[in-house]
């Protein structure tokens, strides 16, 4: 099997400079996974990318910054997406059941149980693990519901005078038993048509809550 540490070894001294920052992020996000914060080093990394130690900090300056990096490249990919639907969908329903559907199903990937292990494991001991997880991972996408639903509330759709309550408990709700589940190994990451039920239930409830009582039919 060809892992991304394979390919990167020798090669980084053939790549541009931007190419060398993916492949150093992609390298480092494997080592993260397979070996933990706490027992992956700057060493570990530079000889996973079969470089040195100066060629990764002319990079970044720290394992933290380097971790950081990681997470934000992640989570941009899912928030993206996000953002184009917070910015478009005209009622909440739609927006909620595509928002959590794509929130499901990226958190459900295996990337994205990796890094939800590695934070539950060693949070307590490395805070900014902890604190890198929540700044890129669930404020990042409270950062797009909230404005959302700050919107639908002035516009009379919904009843949400805190919208930042309202985003947490949703995306709570999207997680629910199942997300704890897979990330605990009981099962695995569910097929389209389960995350499809899952989310459904939760708009449909979630909706239904913070609908105006004084809004005709």
């Amino acid at each position: 099997m060809v892992t991304s540490t394979t390919l990167a070894k020798g090669r980084l001294g053939r790549q541009s400079p931007d190419e060398r920052r993916e492949n150093i992020l992609a390298v480092a996000a494997e080592a993260f996974a397979l070996e933990g914060y706490g027992i992956t080093s700057m060493s570990t990394i530079a000889a996973r990318l079969g470089g040195s130690k100066a060629t990764l900090y002319k990079y970044f300056t720290s394992k933290e910054e380097l971790f950081q990096a990681v997470m934000q490249r992640k989570c941009e990919a899912v928030i993206g997406p996000l953002e184009e639907l917070a910015d478009t969908s005209r009622d909440p329903a739609t927006l909620l059941f595509a928002f959590g559907k794509i929130f499901l199903s990226r958190l459900c990937q295996p990337d994205a149980l990796d890094i939800h292990r590695t934070v539950h494991g060693e949070g307590q001991r490395f805070p900014e693990v902890a604190r890198t997880f929540f700044a890129y991972g669930p404020e990042a996408a409270y950062s797009v519901l909230v404005p959302a639903f700050a919107r639908f509330h002035e516009e009379g759709q919904i009843d949400c005078p805190d919208p930042r309550l309202a985003a947490e408990q949703f995306l709570a709700m999207v997680r629910g038993d199942l997300h704890l589940r897979v990330s605990s190994g009981l099962i695995p990451p569910p097929e389209e048509a389960e995350i499809e039920r899952q989310v459904s239930h939760a708009v449909g409830i979630f909706v239904r809550g913070i609908s105006r009582r004084d809004r005709p039919d």
